[in-house]
């Protein structure tokens, strides 16, 4: 059996101080889950691992090479594809084979399945709004290869405000409110919808 570590970047909460380890559990959890949907857990011990922003991925591919570890990275372009292999540079003199970018975001593949957005909001009982209204008509995507979009995860947190709304109690009164897309919290969890194989 052959030991793989998938270094991920991803889990970063709007605020750092309530970023727990349970986060991190579920960030590793959920995508433990997605990969291997093609990596057979009987051929690879496959683990992953989140490593919080972009700005560490040079260090996580120092300690890749120094360390010998059998791990690759895999972030967010944050570009278009035609910008793959600008940003490779920026990670000589490591070993850029190690380096894999998810194209724009991670949220370009949820775009990508948005049958998968509708099964997320109703597992997590939120209120859909425009209900006649298919998510996938939207402007921000209708037409639009997921690759293209740019900045996804504002375009994913535009489309959970205009369709969904949760439930807030505050102060013992029900109010409804637009659901904001979280990268930290609904990343993971959204992915556990998704299908490699789409």
């Amino acid at each position: 059996m052959v030991d793989i570590t998938i270094y991920i970047e991803g889990v970063q909460s709007e605020n750092p101080a309530v970023l727990t380890i349970d986060n991190s559990a579920i960030f590793r959890e959920k995508f433990h889950q997605l990969f291997s949907q093609q990596i057979s857990s009987t051929e690879f011990n496959l683990r992953i691992k989140p490593f919080g922003t972009i700005t560490q991925a040079r260090k996580m591919l120092e300690l890749i090479e120094t360390q010998r570890i059998n791990a690759v990275l895999l972030i967010d372009l944050d570009a278009p594809k035609e910008q793959r292999d600008e940003r490779l540079n920026q990670y000589k003199p490591f070993d850029t084979t190690k380096v894999f970018f998810m194209i724009q975001e991670m949220e370009a593949w949820i775009l990508s399945q948005v049958d998968k957005i509708e099964e997320f909001g109703k597992q997590e009982g939120l209120i859909r709004k425009r209900e006649h209204e298919e998510i996938n008509n939207n402007s921000l995507i209708k037409n639009k290869h997921p690759e293209q979009i740019n900045k996804p995860s504002e375009k994913l947190d535009t489309i959970f405000r205009q369709y969904f709304d949760v439930v807030k109690i505050r102060q013992g009164f029900e109010r409804k409110k637009g659901k904001r897309y979280s990268k930290a919290k609904d990343g993971p969890n959204t992915s556990d919808y998704l299908n490699c194989n789409r």
